[in-house]
């Protein structure tokens, strides 16, 4: 059974956040954890500050989502991070939060954009991934078809993330890349094939 001195230093480790959940739900709490939140939050300066630093917080956050989402926009556009600095202002952010929240977005969204991007490299390197993908996935299945003449869920799943996993290191993209994408459901389809091929030639030897 927790004492008072116990939850007082369970508490001091506590987030605002945390503290005023356990503060609206008190009631649910025993005396001693009662006794201990208020001792903790008197250090805190009292529920009040707390619920004014939460506040102030949230405000804090929604404008954070306000900027990164309208850097992230002007990014997928192509708009230069020095123009989007300038053109961007905040009466609640410091300057440096403002440009690290920039950045970071911008960032983010011509990382999305060149991800996405389908050129003749990503065409090859799909083609390439595809090929070994293919191969990698035919030998996965022909054991399923030579020993147990028949597949799984489980085996399935397995050799789509083994086929998708080839040709996105093969790329460096990711499923949001529509010749990925294509690659690896071709790998799949051309696994199958590989692995019936195999087994048509070798046959049953389970």
């Amino acid at each position: 059974m927790l004492n008072i001195k116990d939850f007082e230093a369970k508490y001091e480790l506590y987030t605002d956040e945390e503290l005023y959940n356990i503060y609206k739900n008190i009631d649910n709490y025993s005396e001693e954890a009662s006794m201990a939140l208020d001792i903790v939050l008197t250090k805190k300066g009292g529920i009040e500050p707390l619920i004014k630093r939460l506040e102030t917080k949230a405000v804090i956050e929604q404008e954070k989502k306000r900027i990164s989402k309208e850097a992230a926009l002007l990014g997928r556009n192509g708009v230069d991070v020095s123009f989007i600095k300038k053109t961007t202002n905040s009466s609640i952010l410091s300057l440096e939060e403002l440009h690290d929240v920039i950045e970071t977005n911008v960032e983010k969204a011509e990382a999305e954009v060149e991800d996405a991007k389908v050129n003749s490299d990503t065409i090859m390197k799909s083609l390439l991934g595809c090929g070994l993908a293919s191969l990698v996935g035919g030998a996965f299945v022909a054991p399923q078809f030579m020993y147990f003449r028949a597949t799984s869920i489980l085996m399935i799943a397995g050799l789509a993330l083994i086929c998708y996993g080839i040709v996105k290191f093969v790329t460096k993209k990711s499923y949001n890349n529509t010749a990925v994408l294509l690659s690896s459901l071709m790998a799949f389809l051309f696994s199958y094939m590989i692995g019936y091929f195999i087994y048509f030639i070798f046959g049953y030897v389970g």
